[in-house]
């Protein structure tokens, strides 16, 4: 992995940070719940698939319009959707893991 990017769940806990998104309203949004999320954030279930990391960020997305553009470029992306990136694209973020 390049040194310059986080793992998902490390960019993600950062995001929230540099945001101050609280994680509670994030949850609540995504309906995922606290317990799921602070286990991924904590690295402890580092891979629980895009599905719900896409419901994550739609729930930071919805919460502060730049939260997808931070993320992304933790991850070393463009910031798009999952349903808008492209099977290369993807397949970078999955490697991210």
């Amino acid at each position: 992995m390049n040194a310059n990017k986080l793992r998902l769940y490390e960019a993600f806990d950062k995001m929230l940070k540099v945001l101050d998104l609280e994680a509670k309203e994030v949850c609540d949004r995504s309906g995922v719940s606290q317990s799921r999320v602070s286990s991924f954030r904590n690295g402890k279930k580092a891979n629980m698939g895009t599905n719900f990391l896409d419901a994550l960020l739609d729930a930071a997305q919805s919460l502060d319009p730049r939260a997808r553009e931070i993320f992304a470029t933790y991850i070393g992306g463009k910031g798009k959707p999952l349903e808008e990136m492209t099977l290369a694209e993807k397949g970078t973020l999955m490697v991210s893991l």
